[in-house]
């Protein structure tokens, strides 16, 4: 029988003690028999470090200390990883039962996989379930430039990709997975789909996704601009990401216009895209930035109740 490949996996870790149980729960009952499982603590002190110490049998390393973010912790376990395989999994984030052994045979099984994303679903600070994140199975990276259509909990790329690719970018605090996924991509590397609710993605009112998400958007279109930067001016591939990112900035314009009812942050994309190719522009674009720029506000959603 062949030897299940390898997963190293890291959990940066700081002051979530109320989510972490739950999270190295999640990861214990994988029962995967080959797993390197480092917990990386940036100095919680909220009894945190008690309960990583709880698992300390069923981890490969673990440390403590202050430092620089979340992609700082990363890069420490990243640079100790000697497994096939590479994930991360967040602090406040949970697998679903049988999620290792279907990826550890999912990339056993064919030697061409070098990046998989399965399903996800959101669920609440109290762990009751939401809506499940859009599934788009193969992505090609257009589609990941333009729609962002990666949940980061249920993504594994082999090592040999992240030996290729490098560290993640300590520059940026919001979007350096989405900025990691596509510096893979584009040494030739293609996220393939599966079909298979892999983990559960914990909006709350700390985590970056809920509160910071234009952050988190404007970090993903400084991650494009990197992108192209790296590529020759007429290379095809660089005309495609300038196109695509308009295409996600038109996009997420109207949704912070619509959602976050902000039409600053609005306008600031709208003149993103402008930038980018400005041939994206299309009638409700032109139509929200109109509205924004004359502070006319969204419309509130339909709530039940309501007249």
């Amino acid at each position: 029988m062949t030897m299940a490949p390898r997963i190293t996996l890291v959990t940066p870790s700081y002051n979530q003690a109320q989510y972490l149980e739950a999270t190295a729960q999640s990861i214990v009952e994988q029962d995967y028999p080959n797993l390197e499982w480092m917990i990386v603590d940036g100095g919680s002190t909220d009894g945190s470090v008690e309960i990583i110490r709880k698992y300390e049998g069923h981890l490969a390393w673990w440390v403590s200390e202050k430092d620089k973010g979340q992609t700082d912790a990363l890069n420490k376990g990243l640079r100790r990883a000697t497994g096939d395989l590479f994930a991360f999994l967040n602090s406040d984030d949970l697998y679903t039962p049988g999620t290792l052994h279907a990826v550890g045979e999912a990339f056993a099984s064919d030697p061409s996989l070098t990046m998989l994303l399965g399903r996800c679903q959101y669920i609440t600070a109290d762990g009751s379930p939401m809506d499940e994140c859009l599934y788009a199975g193969d992505l090609s990276i257009e589609d990941f430039i333009a729609y962002n259509l990666v949940p980061q909990p249920s993504l594994f790329l082999r090592l040999d990709v992240c030996r290729a690719v490098g560290e993640f970018d300590n520059g940026m605090q919001y979007a350096f997975d989405h900025d990691y996924w596509l510096r893979a991509m584009l040494l030739g590397h293609r996220i393939r789909g599966m079909d298979r609710l892999l983990s559960l993605y914990r909006l709350h009112e700390a985590s970056k996704t809920v509160t910071e998400r234009y952050k988190q958007d404007l970090d993903i279109v400084a991650a494009h601009r990197k992108a192209m930067r790296s590529l020759p001016v007429q290379d095809p591939l660089r005309q495609a990401l300038q196109r695509n990112s308009a295409r996600f900035c038109r996009r997420v314009a109207i949704e912070h216009y619509a959602w976050t009812r902000n039409p600053s942050i609005a306008l600031r994309f709208f003149r993103q895209m402008l930038a980018l190719d400005p041939t994206v522009c299309d009638m409700r674009m032109l139509k929200v930035a109109i509205k924004a720029a004359l502070r006319i506000p969204a419309p509130l959603p339909n709530l039940p109740g309501r007249a």
